[in-house]
């Protein structure tokens, strides 16, 4: 009797741990509770649906944290905790598992830590649509340090590239041919006076705004496919008013 005693006690004590330590039970892949994508800071999550640099993106099979080869992992398997998720993962070229704890915060926001390593706790929040919304028509992590000559010009050919997502959505093609042309010519201005000198040529300075022009019309599909209401929220950027360059758009419907 007091064996039998003895072993409820103990089955009692252990179910108390277990409850607080969370499902010891170890399940494939990542849980859903964590696919998406985090950043350190709005100005992070900025077009994080175009963005590999400095976001963290979890998905059911894997962890990335850059855009590098060698900046992921695949999610072998997870344990639930009652305050979140142990991740099981496996990095290319490295056979061994290693893990890392991820404690759920309030507002959708995680934070990290890499277990059997030194490195502090890392705290992210979680990117959503008004991020991916900020981003319109703008290079996301933009360097407010560095020479932008080249946003109006990426700005200009992301308006122009606009009506080929957005039925009916007339494009400025003169304003934006304007700003094209203000913007190469800053840009050479730039690098005239700069240590990369040599590199104002003008097929240097073709190829640069040829990089723009493709930029734009990949974040415009990019951006169509990730924003529901793309095609009247780029009004709001690029129409009468527009808070990046106003006067590109016009809605044929006679909103601006």
């Amino acid at each position: 009797m007091k064996r039998l005693l003895a072993i409820a006690v103990l089955s009692v004590f252990a179910g108390q741990i277990a409850a607080k330590a969370g499902d010891a039970k170890v399940y494939p892949n990542g849980p859903r509770d964590l696919i998406g994508s985090y950043g350190n800071s709005p100005a992070q999550c900025q077009s994080y649906h175009r963005n590999s640099d400095n976001i963290t993106s979890i998905s059911a099979t894997s962890y990335e944290f850059c855009g590098g080869s060698m900046c992921g992992a695949t999610i072998v398997s997870h344990q639930k905790l009652k305050e979140g998720y142990i991740l099981n993962l496996r990095s290319p070229g490295n056979r061994s598992v290693w893990r890392a704890k991820v404690k759920l915060l309030d507002k959708g926001a995680i934070e990290i830590t890499y277990l059997a390593r030194h490195d502090p706790p890392k705290t992210l929040a979680r990117c959503t649509k008004a991020d991916a919304n900020a981003g319109i028509g703008l290079r996301p992590n933009e360097d407010p340090t560095a020479n932008n000559s080249l946003s109006p010009v990426f700005a200009a050919y992301y308006a122009l590239a606009v009506p080929g997502k957005c039925a009916g959505v007339e494009a400025n093609t003169q304003a934006a041919e304007t700003i094209i042309a203000t913007g190469r010519s800053s840009w050479t201005e730039f690098l005239r006076k700069g240590p990369n000198a040599q590199h104002a040529t003008p097929e240097g300075i073709a190829q640069d705004i040829a990089l723009e022009k493709g930029d734009a019309e990949y974040a415009v599909r990019a951006d169509a496919a990730e924003i529901p209401a793309f095609c009247s929220e780029v009004l709001n950027v690029f129409g009468e008013g527009g808070r990046v360059q106003p006067g590109l758009l016009k809605d044929p419907r006679g909103k601006t």
